[in-house]
This record gives C-alpha cells, sequence and structure tokens, in this order.
C-alpha cells in the first residue's frame, strides 16, 4: 500500500484496504504527499490510522504542492520542521513560503534564502528578507553567481550584508560567467583564487579565463599560455 500510495494510484490504495490485513505504514502518506497526490491523502487520513510524519508536509512544501499543505495544516497534526520553508524557497515556490509563514510557527533557517538565491529566486529572497530574520550566509551571494544569476547577486549585494568569499568569483568562473565576473571585480574585494582560472579552462571558457589572467595576475596558472 505504501507503494501505491507513492504511485498515486487510490483505486489500488482503495483495494488492498478492502481486502488485504498487511496495510501500510505512515510512509504510504507521506510518499503521496511528496508526489502530489491529494485524493490519496485524503482517503489515507479519512480511513487510516497510520497517519503521517512531518516529513509529509515537507516534502509537499519542496514540490509545490500547495493543496496538500493546505490540507495537511487543518487536518492533521504531525505539523512540519524549518524545512518546510527551507524547501519550498529553493523551489521557488513563494505562496507555499508565504502560506506556511503566515500559517506556521517553524520559521526556516538561513538555508531557505541560500536555497532560494541558488536557484534564481529573487523574488523568494526579497520576501524572505523583509519577513523573515534568519538571514543568509556567503553561499547565497556565493551559489547565485555560480550559476550566474547576476541580478540575485546584485541585490544580495545591495540589500544583505552577509557578503562572499573567493568563492563566488572562483565558481562564476568555472560556469563561464563573465558579466557576474564583471560585477564582482567592480563591487565586491574578496577577488578570485587560482582554482578560478584552472576551473574556467576545465569549463571550456577560454575567454573567462583570459580576462581573470589579465585582472588577476596573482590567479595565472604557471605554463599556461593565454595571450590572444
Amino acid at each position: 500500500m505504501d507503494g501505491a500510495a507513492r504511485g498515486g494510484h487510490l483505486e489500488v490504495v482503495k483495494f488492498l484496504h478492502d481486502h488485504r490485513r498487511e496495510g501500510c505504514s505512515y510512509l504510504a502518506m507521506d510518499y503521496a504527499a511528496a508526489e502530489g497526490h491529494l485524493d490519496v491523502v485524503r482517503f489515507l487520513h479519512s480511513r487510516r490510522n497510520e497517519g503521517c510524519s512531518p516529513w509529509a508536509m515537507n516534502s509537499a512544501a519542496g514540490g509545490g504542492h500547495l493543496n496538500i499543505v493546505k490540507f495537511l495544516h487543518e487536518n492533521r497534526s504531525e505539523g512540519c520542521t524549518e524545512r518546510a520553508i527551507d524547501r519550498a524557497a529553493g523551489g521557488g515556490y513563494l505562496s507555499i513560503v508565504k502560506f506556511l509563514h503566515q500559517n506556521r510557527a517553524e520559521g526556516c533557517t538561513a538555508e531557505a534564502m541560500d536555497a532560494a538565491a541558488c536557484f534564481g529566486h529573487l523574488e523568494v529572497v526579497k520576501f524572505l528578507h523583509f519577513n523573515r530574520r534568519e538571514g543568509c550566509s556567503q553561499s547565497a551571494m556565493g551559489a547565485a553567481a555560480r550559476c550566474g544569476h547576476l541580478d540575485v547577486v546584485k541585490w544580495l549585494h545591495d540589500h544583505r550584508y552577509e557578503g562572499c568569499s573567493t568563492d563566488a568569483m572562483d565558481g562564476a568562473a568555472w560556469f563561464g560567467h563573465l558579466d557576474v565576473l564583471h560585477f564582482l571585480k567592480e563591487n565586491r574585494v574578496e577577488g578570485c583564487t587560482r582554482r578560478a582560472v584552472r576551473d574556467a579552462l576545465i569549463g571550456g571558457h577560454v575567454e573567462v579565463a583570459r580576462w581573470l589572467a589579465e585582472n588577476y595576475p596573482q590567479c595565472r596558472i604557471s605554463g599556461v599560455e593565454l595571450s590572444a
């Protein structure tokens, strides 16, 4: 039954409930919630006694299933953990982040803004900044830079105090985000390490490696010619 619930096979779940004695575990509702099967969640809630765990709402939030998050909040007592907002933020599900913020007390961690920044969800970053106190870590700008989200990098630079480390420029170089590198050079003081040139070359970004070598001579790699 756990497996059928995970796959959203309500008729199979009903059949097993009516004709078998093995039953299921709390994982049935957890799995159904994670995969967005509200009809299965409703059936298990009304006809079974195994319940679920906080992982059900956490995973529903992370999967973008607002209807299930609301159902669990209104009908179940297991609740969720900080991971619910953290995961919803990483997925860019602003409506879920707002719902949990307004209706639950578990809160979130700095991972929420870090993850939202990493995946380029600027509106989520803004909401967390203006409505929560957990903040972020240097990983927020670093991950945004690595993934090429220049708008997020700029916003964090203008509105947050955590800053970044050399990982920001190193990561941007690895994935060839020259626009991000330009911004970091003009607005930040952390700079980069030799890893930036090396990883830019590994990623096939010769122009980026050349730009780094020209602007950060200390990061040049001995024996590697990058002149145009």
